[in-house]
């Protein structure tokens, strides 16, 4: 059923007049997402205001229905003999049921107005690693899988609202700055590239090139500026936002094709490769961490990526779950 379909549920529900079935039929769409929650409260508060409405002028009902006796009597030769008394009492109840009846047809109208002057918006949900979308403006967005925007289809504002991780490389136009929200925080650039990930307990912000403005939607921590290998973490249990420093690309590399290592050390090879393979490294031999790779993995499993590191760096390794705990001679911090 429509939208439109349930609207006239709601008031018979409001009026006690639904089966069993047609009750059933409302809660299921009730539980169905808030939208439709909102839809059921303003008519609801429709309904309210409408029981509590009170004519603003006095009328003289008896007076009213003589008026329109002498009316009816003179366009018809029909009599009757029954007392035209309780019709007359009936009136102000009829005049009531009346103003009820307008109040929430009007209700129900402007909740239907305001629907279809509200566009439709653009939604995009990844259902694979790298899922491209190409903007209005020309900007490109990578999204990682189970990501998802969403954004006005005539995107005159350059605004569009994030779940999940995405890569951004945005179109430069210094009239109309580009922002993406999420839950808590906004960021804001002119065009450049970066990585935004969104989380449940904190949001990532990662500059690749160009400059990015990065704060909370609510105003209270003022914004930081953001400038390639930096940073910004905003964590939503104390609302609180960090700047870090120096930060290794190759650590935000699920967008790419492959990875290219040159002369690199395993304490930088290995968070890469966390964030992509979504696993955790433990290293059996602290000084492993200084050992250095050089070599390319084009968009490889995870398990030939082990062994490739295995046979160069003379490692084993061992998996349980998502824990990979590698094993071989150290080297020294000079290496």
């Amino acid at each position: 059923m429509t939208e439109e379909q349930y609207i006239p549920l709601i008031h018979r529900s409001l009026t006690n007049q639904l089966s069993e079935g047609e009750m059933d039929h409302l809660q299921e769409w009730l539980a169905a997402n808030a939208q439709n929650q909102e839809i059921y409260a303003d008519i609801v508060e429709g309904w309210e205001l409408a029981n509590d409405y009170e004519l603003p002028v006095a009328v003289d009902t008896d007076r009213a229905f003589d008026k329109f006796l002498e009316t009816t009597q003179e366009k018809t030769t029909t009599t009757t003999t029954k007392s035209p008394t309780p019709v007359r009492r009936l009136w102000p109840t009829i005049a009531k049921i009346a103003a009820v009846g307008l109040l929430l047809m009007g209700a129900i109208w402007a909740w239907q107005t305001t629907q279809s002057s509200t566009p439709t918006l653009v939604e995009t949900i990844a259902t694979t690693p790298r899922t491209l979308v190409t903007l209005p403006d020309q900007s490109v967005v990578t999204l990682n899988q189970g990501a998802k925007i969403s954004y006005n289809p005539n995107f005159g504002e350059r605004q569009i609202q994030l779940d999940g991780e995405a890569f951004f490389e945005v179109t430069k136009d210094p009239q109309k700055p580009f922002t993406i929200l999420t839950k808590n925080t906004a960021t804001t650039v002119l065009g450049t590239s970066f990585n935004i990930k969104n989380e449940a307990t904190k949001t990532i912000v990662t500059v690749f090139t160009g400059k990015v403005s990065f704060e909370d939607r609510a105003g209270k921590n003022g914004s930081l500026i953001l400038t390639p290998t930096q940073r910004g973490i905003y964590q939503s249990d104390d609302k609180s936002l960090s700047k870090e420093s120096d930060i290794s690309l190759n650590t935000i590399n699920w967008q790419k094709e492959k990875m290219v290592y040159q002369d690199q050390t395993l304490s930088k090879i290995l968070p890469a490769l966390e964030s992509f393979y979504d696993v955790s490294f433990e290293l059996k031999e602290p000084t492993l961490s200084n050992c250095t790779f050089t070599g390319t993995f084009n968009r490889a499993k995870l398990n030939e990526a082990l062994e490739a590191l295995a046979f160069v760096m003379n490692l084993t390794f061992t998996q349980k779950a998502n824990t990979i705990v590698l094993t071989g001679e150290g080297c020294s911090a000079s290496n």
